[in-house]
């Protein structure tokens, strides 16, 4: 795909975008097309509050303070920012939206940028094998902030903006309580699979694609396709327009490995029976927002645990000793359970855990378990798919913890 090759800046285009920087010093009037900015304003700074974004910066310094830097090579526009760019010719509306990410020397940027790390490799592996245009990634920054467990009034959107209709048809499971659009991945191949058909349907025009995404066919297909029809969406696209070129003209940090490194600290948390909502809220002080964060696919009132174990879960240290304390108050055992427990314990030994360091092996094109195995003896293809829980396959790019023998 040729648009999504970097090329190198002109004079010109580096001057329109220095320009677009310049105007940001211009005071905007108080005028109706900002409520849409403002709606968007508020759901972002909400999502920055929640438990696993505070976790993240508490650990990881982000670049607070300095405004990110301009790229030296920036990407060519894909199709669907060339068809957006008559939404930039309103440069008041351009400046108030370029004002909002760059409002106390960047920091919604910053954490925008931060934010789309948490989620871009889920991303980067289900995108490989779709031809939208690269700029449609960015639809999540603006329909949920990067927030898996998104809300569209009182119903869970997810990661996407997925219709419930949509996502049912697909064979995602919906009921009273699993609701999978709270799944990251599940979320991008709905969304994917969706901006396909519609992308089928106006092969040559992907802004009608993305708008038929958000408002639907029927009003796509009587949307003129011009600024002016209509005052929220114009300010949505023109949102959209702008966060899409910043976040790949500006030098921002990749967080990938931070937050491997974060979530790799966080604990793997199982049980048994059923979990209740109201008995994890009232007595063992996990409140609604953190449950909902933590579990979002997760949206009834009791959920059995083995649903719990087909989906991955963990949780900070602080909040997983919460967990824990509830798994134990609701796990009763008999006395004569018990016993039969100390005498297979007094059989068997104190019990211990193999401690080993990480190699941090990068998988390149090529990789497979068998043959990196047998670049490290002593390991096994299939010691490596269960340290690091591989259940599929690997992925370029990513890590691998390949430990290192005594």
């Amino acid at each position: 795909m040729s648009f999504q090759t970097p090329n190198h800046y002109c004079a010109s285009r580096l001057k329109l975008v220095f320009s677009m920087f310049t105007v940001c010093t211009i005071l905007p009037s108080k005028t109706q097309a900002q409520m849409e900015l403002e709606t968007w304003k508020r759901m972002f700074e909400n999502r920055c509050t929640l438990e696993d974004f505070t976790t993240f910066e508490r650990e990881v310094p982000l670049a607070y303070g300095k405004i990110p830097k301009l790229k030296k090579a920036v990407p060519a526009l894909d199709p669907l920012e060339v068809a957006l760019q008559p939404w930039g010719a309103n440069r008041e509306m351009e400046n108030r939206c370029m004002q909002l990410l760059l409002a106390e020397r960047g920091k919604r940027l910053i954490q925008l940028n931060a934010l789309h790390d948490l989620h871009s490799s889920v991303i980067d592996e289900v995108w490989a094998s779709t031809t939208l245009p690269l700029s449609f990634r960015w639809i999540p920054a603006m329909t949920s902030g990067w927030n898996q467990s998104a809300k569209h009034g009182n119903v869970r959107t997810g990661l996407w903006y997925n219709k419930n209709s949509h996502a049912t048809d697909l064979g995602a499971t919906i009921d009273d309580t699993i609701d999978e659009r709270g799944v990251p991945a599940t979320s991008t191949e709905l969304a994917i699979n969706q901006l396909e058909k519609l992308q089928r349907r106006f092969p040559n025009d992907p802004h009608r694609t993305l708008v038929a995404y958000l408002k639907g066919m029927s009003f796509a297909t009587r949307w003129n396709g011009q600024p002016g029809a209509d005052k929220e969406l114009d300010e949505w696209l023109a949102m959209f327009k702008v966060v899409s070129r910043m976040m790949v003209n500006m030098e921002l940090q990749n967080h990938q490995l931070d937050w491997l490194d974060v979530l790799s600290k966080w604990e793997r948390i199982t049980c048994t029976g059923k979990l209740s909502r109201q008995d994890l809220m009232d007595q063992h002080n996990l409140s609604a927002s953190v449950l909902t964060q933590f579990l979002p696919w997760w949206t009834g009132i009791e959920l059995p645990c083995s649903a719990l174990d087909s989906y991955e879960f963990t949780l900070p240290k602080s909040l997983a000793s919460r967990w824990k304390t509830s798994s134990e108050s609701s796990t009763t055992i008999s006395p004569e359970a018990l016993s039969e427990m100390e005498i297979i314990a007094e059989a068997e030994g104190t019990s211990y855990t193999i401690a080993y360091t990480c190699h941090m092996h990068e998988v390149k094109s090529g990789d497979t378990l068998w043959n990196i195995s047998k670049r490290y003896p002593g390991t096994t293809p299939e010691w490596i798919a269960e340290i690091n829980e591989i259940s599929h396959y690997i992925r370029i790019g990513e890590f691998l913890c390949i430990p290192i023998q005594p």
